[in-house]
């Protein structure tokens, strides 16, 4: 059987749990395919608030796969010596790999970013001698021009080095997988030309939960009235709070459409450090009980919740974009990153310029005044989302390209 081992920092295993969200590491499986996954996540201290130092934590899931959590440090009497405590952790957990490598005879290595994973991906794919594959889920170059800081400031500080690692990662990877066309363009700009491509969708990471239809799923009435948004038009939108995702912009649109008399509020669900300055910029707007930040809620929760919103305000979403289709919701999105590909202006929903608050805040305005309007584009968003993310075409399409993959490696040998 196969073994695939996942380099990734999206989620650690506790926010997994918390969320609600197996199916996104079932999904890694392939159907069977892969009959072992080894996910790591080799700084997953940054997120938890179990013990930070210790030998890295080895998890074996239900289903037979492992999970694998970097430790800030490897020894309590070395918290002094941060660096060093740091590097001693990160070596104990690279001689971990390799052993469940060596055990369970790994066939390729996946990661999720060029930078301190790209890193990870290419030491231990040369050192077991196995096909190197990069599943690019962001336009980096875009990020870094919203946030105007490095994507990983912490590790590498300056975005200049971070080129430098780009242009180092993605020539050295046998298969580049974008999560969309957006996003595997920019890897194909930054080193990656002329190596072998492929798109991986979101489809098969979403809940089944969001799979059903609108009116099939369990009434969250109760949830409103407790929100306070029972029998109000809301907007929605889900997201990290974090700079880039632009969260304030739906305060903004919310402070606009206020002025003009528009009753309606916001649900943003959803956690991040930016959490006390949308709080704060709520405050200073007046529009503090407008605003309902939820924090971060399971799929189940989500799924529920979405079909009774009026629409999506996304200035940067994730695959919550699709989620947010798939509940038959309009999108009213920023032109950026992978949004102009899921949404169809004046079709499903409105494709505005990027950054241009004003501009959205009409079209949210424009179809809160024609139900009727919202009605078919809602019912568009699904059947569009429906065809783009159908998860057992993409699962057949990601299993032919790791086939492909492969094969033609075996060849090369």
């Amino acid at each position: 059987m196969r073994t695939i081992l996942i380099f990734d920092m999206s989620y650690t295993l506790t926010m997994f749990d918390e969320l609600g969200n197996q199916m996104a590491l079932e999904s890694r499986r392939l159907g069977g395919y892969f009959g072992t996954v080894i996910s790591v996540h080799p700084l997953a201290f940054l997120h938890e608030s179990t013990p930070r130092f210790g030998p890295p934590e080895i998890t074996l899931l239900a289903n037979g796969d492992f999970f694998l959590s970097g430790k800030r440090g490897r020894y309590e009497l070395l918290r002094f010596f941060p660096l060093l405590n740091f590097l001693i952790s990160q070596i104990q957990l690279l001689s971990l790999i390799l052993r469940l490598c060596k055990r369970l005879n790994v066939s390729v290595v996946r990661i999720g970013d060029p930078y301190y994973l790209g890193l990870w991906g290419i030491l231990i794919s040369k050192i077991k001698k196995v096909p190197l594959v990069i599943r690019v889920c962001a336009n980096y170059d875009e990020i870094v021009r919203v946030s105007g800081r490095a994507v990983m400031p912490r590790l590498f500080r300056f975005r200049k080095i971070e080129k430098i690692i780009e242009r180092f990662v993605f020539p050295r990877c046998s298969l580049i997988a974008g999560a969309n066309q957006d996003n595997l363009n920019y890897a194909v700009a930054n080193g990656g030309s002329g190596r072998p491509a492929a798109i991986f969708r979101y489809g098969n990471l979403l809940d089944p939960a969001h799979w059903r239809p609108p009116d099939a799923r369990q009434d969250a009435g109760q949830t409103l009235l407790e929100l306070g948004l029972s029998k109000r038009r809301f907007i929605v939108t889900i997201a990290r709070l974090e700079k880039v995702k632009r969260i304030d912009h739906v305060l903004r649109v919310v402070d606009v459409l206020s002025e003009r008399g528009v009753d309606m509020f916001a649900l943003i669900i959803g956690d991040g450090s930016e959490r006390h300055y949308l709080e704060s910029l709520a405050e200073k707007l007046k529009i503090a009980n407008r605003i309902k930040l939820v924090g971060a809620r399971s799929q189940e929760w989500i799924a529920r919740v979405l079909p009774l919103a009026c629409v999506v305000a996304a200035p940067h979403m994730g695959r919550a974009l699709a989620e947010a289709a798939l509940a038959s919701l309009p999108l009213v999105a920023y032109d950026f990153d992978w949004q102009r590909e899921l949404v169809r202006d004046g079709i499903n929903g409105f494709l505005i310029r990027d950054g241009e608050v004003l501009e959205m805040a009409e079209k949210i305005s424009l179809i809160f005044s024609d139900p009727q309007m919202a009605k078919v584009m809602g019912e568009r968003s699904r059947e569009i989302a429906s065809k783009m993310m159908d998860s057992n075409l993409l699962e057949l399409h990601e299993r032919q390209v790791y086939s492909n993959l492969l094969e033609n490696w075996n060849l090369t040998k």
